[in-house]
C-alpha cells in the first residue's frame, strides 16, 4: 500500500455541516461513488483526505461536496477534467477548487422538448437499486392512434434530454435533436426510453460483474413494460449509451440480437482495465456473426478519452477482419472531443442518422400536449 496526502484548497469557506469529498477510478476512491472518500476540514478553506493505493498506476479522480450536481468547475464555470493521482510513498497532491457546479446550474435552464413521461423508481428484482426512467414519445404519437414506433434504449437517463440534470451541465440534447430531425424527414419516429444510473453505475454496466444482471433488466422487465404501455414495434428495438455505457450496449446487442437492432457506443470502455469480456465476446462469434448495426465513436482530447480510443480502434478492426458486413459498422473518430457530454451531443445527430435515418415525407408537428 502506498499512503497519499491529497489537500483541497477551496476559493471560498464553505458552510456549517458541508463537506468534500474525492470519488475516483480505483477500488480505493470508490469506482465514481460519488462521496467515496470524506475529506477533514484542518483550515477555513483547507481539506485534507490520506488516501491508500494499492499499485503504482495512475489514478484519476475529481472533487465533489457529495453528488454529481456539486462537483468542482474551474473559474469559467466550465466542469474540470480529471485530475491524476500518481502514487508515490509518502507524497502529497494539493488541488485548487474555484467554484462548484451547482452554483453554474442555477444559470442552466431545466427542461425536456417534446412530450413526455417520467416513471419514478422502477423495481428489478435482478438489481438492488431502483431507478427513474423517462420515456419521450416523437412528434405526431397522439395525433396518430393506429402507429407503432421502434424504440431506442439509453442509460445515464439524467444525461439524455435535460442540461439541468446533467452531471456536466450538457444533455445529449436527443429530445431536440430527434425532434428537429423527424420533422425535417432525416428520421423515421421513434420512442426513447432512458433509464437513469445509480451508484452502482460500474457495476452495472460492468460485463464481467453485474451486466448480465442489469441485461435481464433491461430484456425482461423494461421492455415488456415499454410495449404493453405504448405503442411500440417489439421486434425493433436499439440501444445506445457512452462510456460504460457504450461498453454495456455493446454487450447487449452483441448477445441479444434477438431484441437489439443496433447499439451506438460512444467513447466505450473497451480497455482491459474496465472490462475486456466483449473481446472475448466477439472472438467466439468467429463463423457465426450477429446481424446487427453497430456504431462505435471516440474522440482524442485527454488523457481517459486517449485511452478508449485504442479500445475501439482495436474493436473496430477486430470486427472488420472477423468480415463484420461494412454496410452495418459505422466508425467516427473526432481527435478534438474529450471525454463529456458536449462532445456526445456532438456525435448524437450522426448515430441517430445510423439508426433511424431513412427518406420519407417530413412530420407534421402536431403541436404538445400539457406534460405531467
Amino acid at each position: 500500500m502506498m499512503r497519499m496526502l491529497v489537500v483541497v484548497q477551496t476559493a471560498i469557506s464553505l458552510g456549517v455541516g458541508e463537506q468534500v469529498f474525492l470519488t475516483g477510478s480505483s477500488e480505493e476512491l470508490g469506482r465514481w461513488h460519488v462521496s467515496a472518500v470524506p475529506m477533514t476540514r484542518t483550515a477555513d478553506t483547507r481539506w485534507e483526505a490520506t488516501v491508500s493505493l494499492r499499485t503504482a498506476e495512475p489514478v484519476e479522480f475529481k472533487v465533489t461536496r457529495g453528488s454529481w450536481e456539486t462537483e468542482e468547475v474551474d473559474a469559467q464555470g466550465k466542469l474540470m477534467t480529471n485530475h491524476v493521482l500518481r502514487p508515490v510513498e509518502g507524497g502529497a497532491v494539493e488541488i485548487r477548487v474555484a467554484g462548484w457546479k451547482d452554483d453554474r446550474l442555477a444559470k442552466v435552464k431545466p427542461g425536456i422538448t417534446g412530450d413526455y413521461r417520467r416513471l419514478p423508481q422502477i423495481h428489478s428484482k435482478f438489481l438492488d437499486r431502483d431507478r427513474d426512467v423517462i420515456v419521450w414519445f416523437p412528434p405526431g404519437y397522439d395525433a396518430r392512434p393506429t402507429k407503432r414506433y421502434p424504440v431506442l434504449y439509453m442509460h445515464d437517463g439524467r444525461q439524455v434530454f435535460d442540461p439541468s440534470t446533467s452531471t456536466w451541465g450538457k444533455d445529449w440534447q436527443v429530445d431536440e435533436l430527434a425532434q428537429d430531425m423527424i420533422l425535417n424527414g432525416e428520421l423515421e419516429p421513434f420512442i426513447v426510453v432512458a433509464a437513469d444510473c445509480t451508484d452502482e453505475r460500474f457495476d452495472e454496466y460492468s460485463p464481467a460483474r453485474k451486466g448480465d444482471a442489469y441485461l435481464r433488466f433491461l430484456v425482461e422487465e423494461l421492455k415488456p413494460l415499454v410495449d404493453a404501455t405504448w405503442r411500440t414495434e417489439p421486434e425493433r428495438a436499439a440501444i445506445a449509451g457512452s462510456s460504460m455505457g457504450g461498453l454495456i450496449s455493446f454487450y447487449a446487442a452483441w448477445k441479444r440480437p434477438d431484441v437489439y437492432f443496433g447499439a451506438a457506443c460512444l467513447s466505450p470502455a473497451f480497455a482491459d482495465r474496465y472490462d475486456p469480456e466483449c473481446f472475448r465476446m466477439v472472438e467466439a462469434s468467429r463463423g457465426n456473426l450477429p446481424d446487427l448495426r453497430l456504431f462505435l465513436s471516440c474522440g482524442g482530447a485527454g488523457e481517459l478519452e486517449a485511452k478508449l480510443l485504442d479500445g475501439t480502434l482495436k474493436m473496430a478492426n477486430v470486427l472488420k477482419g472477423m468480415g463484420f458486413p461494412e454496410k452495418n459498422l459505422a466508425v467516427r473518430i473526432e481527435s478534438w472531443a474529450e471525454h463529456n457530454e458536449e462532445a456526445w451531443a456532438r456525435m448524437t445527430p450522426h448515430w441517430l442518422r445510423f439508426l433511424f435515418g431513412r427518406p420519407q415525407i417530413p412530420e407534421t408537428d402536431p403541436g404538445t400536449r400539457k406534460k405531467e
